[in-house]
């Protein structure tokens, strides 16, 4: 069965009504509901299925069990004029950051930078979706995190010893599309991992060892991603855990797992931080962006090597999938997306789409 075989065609808008009444149903306020489904679609639109709409039913699951919070009251534990710290109050990691990463954008206004630190929150879904909140109050954001899941080798090491500890730079441009750089510190995320084992495709040498400590290319027999790049990967990871982590007065991801001692649950959770830099303060915005625009046009003209048609920045693919799915609709996976209409079904909430 090819790839298109094993997709549905869905309406962006359908998707996001459909997932925001979900949320409804479970105790999400109407706003943040809206809020929450239009990021989860907004990474469908860019091709981010592992962190998008795919994860709802999980998501909606945990707030049934009791274990997410639907309606967070965010405590602050330390507020400065450039800076917040947060506790999350167990609440969707989306939600949590959608509140944090605000507060960091109206720090920067006033103090040049905003930073927001979270602990005791759960996992925030696509880096980029929390990063991306500042380009249009014309500033260059950032988002991490870390949590319970430890699942990356650090480099020279065949077991799992830190977290896939994924971080999002967005930078405003002018007339192009802003350059937005979303990556795992493993050599792939386990979303990733997960959707070609959805496909039945193989995964690239490299990626991931098996639990006998041999590379291997099924994605069905992964036991430990290794690290991007090598050395570089596993320490981007580690400072990742350590802005998350120590620094919100949390553990780093491999004592969270592996030695958690009488340590308190908010401090074991996902813990997230989050910048806001005001181009303004600095640096006139227009010609900030007309540099950035420059960049983006001499980068093109590069000569693509052999085995490219082309050589893009970071986020441009994803930009112009955005616009395509938006006219003509997001292919998902069938069965994640039976999934969705499952719970749908148990939940009251009526599809709009045709069922495959």
């Amino acid at each position: 069965m090819n790839q298109h075989e094993q997709e549905a065609i869905v309406n962006a808008d359908a998707l996001q009504s459909v997932c925001s009444q979900l949320y409804q149903e479970v105790g999400v306020a109407q706003s943040d509901a809206d809020t929450i489904a239009e990021m989860q679609v907004l990474m469908d639109l860019r091709g981010v299925h592992s962190h998008a709409t795919r994860g709802l039913p999980g998501y909606v699951r945990g707030m049934i069990s009791g274990n997410i919070n639907p309606n967070p009251q965010l405590q602050t534990l330390e507020d400065n004029p450039a800076s917040v710290l947060l506790d999350g109050d167990r609440g969707l990691g989306h939600l949590v950051s959608i509140r944090a990463m605000n507060l960091a954008i109206e720090k920067a206004k006033a103090a040049s930078i905003g930073v927001a630190i979270v602990r005791n929150s759960n996992h925030f879904g696509a880096a980029s979706s929390h990063a991306m909140r500042a380009l249009p109050h014309d500033m260059i954001g950032f988002a991490t995190t870390n949590g319970l899941g430890v699942n990356v080798a650090v480099f020279g090491a065949r077991s799992v010893s830190i977290g896939n500890n994924a971080f999002s730079y967005a930078i405003p441009a002018g007339e192009e599309p802003p350059i937005v750089l979303d990556m795992a510190c493993g050599a792939a995320a386990a979303g990733r991992i997960g959707t070609a084992r959805l496909y039945q495709e193989k995964i690239p040498l490299g990626w991931a060892l098996d639990a006998d400590g041999n590379e291997t290319e099924d994605p069905g027999q992964v036991a430990v991603i290794l690290p991007a790049a090598g050395p570089k990967g596993s320490a981007l990871a580690i400072v990742m855990d350590v802005l998350c982590g120590p620094l919100s007065g949390g553990l780093m991801g491999i004592n969270k797992r592996f030695q958690p001692g009488d340590t308190p649950l908010e401090k074991r959770v996902s813990g997230h931080f989050f910048f806001a830099i005001n181009i303004a303060n600095f640096t006139p915005v227009s010609e900030f962006k007309a540099e950035i625009d420059r960049q983006i046009q001499m980068t093109r003209q590069a000569t693509p090597r052999a085995g490219f048609t082309r050589v893009t920045l970071p986020g441009e693919i994803e930009s112009e999938l955005t616009q395509e799915r938006l006219a003509n609709g997001i292919p998902l996976h069938k069965e994640p997306l039976r999934t969705l209409e499952q719970l749908a079904d148990e939940l009251g909430v009526e599809i709009p789409w045709d069922r495959q």
